[in-house]
């Protein structure tokens, strides 16, 4: 069973995948992590109920993905729910541009991620690591690379700190990618619905 379970609703599987990937690039292969929705941890035939139901009870902390989207949805709310009422980590990661501040209730109790930027990328490993009691990731650095060799931090040479800043990196530029692709996918189809009233 999974320590990390990445609630997500199916039309957001492409920023589930890049959490999925981001999460084993950052703790290893080895750490176990279920995502609700994916094909390849829930087969044909499997009583899907039954496997949502048991990843829940045993995972120790719950990412919510929720955009404006998927804030709205039932099922999304429901696993946040089961994983709260069993006292597991719920932990909101805002995205597609969904901000903290327009959270509903309960998320707005819970403290929350922004997830698009490196500093909000870092406090959702920082904060996993926290809370399933394990050595929290270096912290990767952004700025000049010099600046990095001349401050030390156990960080020696211009490699490591490209190497420890690049799983971030990939993750912000392509959640940033899914979000402009969302919102043209939405304005397309406000723009067909005028068209369809005549309103165009």
């Amino acid at each position: 069973m999974a320590k990390i379970f990445v609630s997500f609703v199916h039309e957001e599987e492409f920023a589930a995948g890049l959490m999925l990937a981001f999460l084993r690039e950052i703790f290893g292969e080895k750490m176990a992590v279920f995502l609700s929705a994916d094909q390849a941890a829930i087969y044909a035939g499997d009583d899907w109920m039954k496997r949502i139901f048991d990843e829940l009870e045993s995972t120790e902390i719950l990412v919510s993905l929720l955009s404006p989207t998927s804030v709205e949805r039932p099922w999304i709310n429901f696993e946040a729910g089961a994983a709260w009422m069993n006292r597991k980590v719920v932990i909101p990661v805002c995205i597609r541009g969904l901000t903290i501040g327009t959270l509903p209730k309960p998320y707005s109790s819970l403290q929350a991620i922004e997830l698009d930027n490196f500093s909000g990328a870092y406090y959702l490993v920082s904060s996993i690591a926290h809370h399933l009691k394990i050595d929290t990731p270096d912290k990767p650095y952004f700025g000049p690379p010099a600046m990095a060799l001349m401050g030390g931090g156990g960080i020696h040479t211009a490699e490591e700190i490209k190497e420890i800043a690049s799983p971030y990196k990939r993750l912000i530029k392509h959640l940033e990618d899914d979000r402009q692709a969302y919102e043209a996918a939405i304005a397309n189809q406000a723009i067909e619905g005028m068209e369809k009233k005549g309103e165009l």
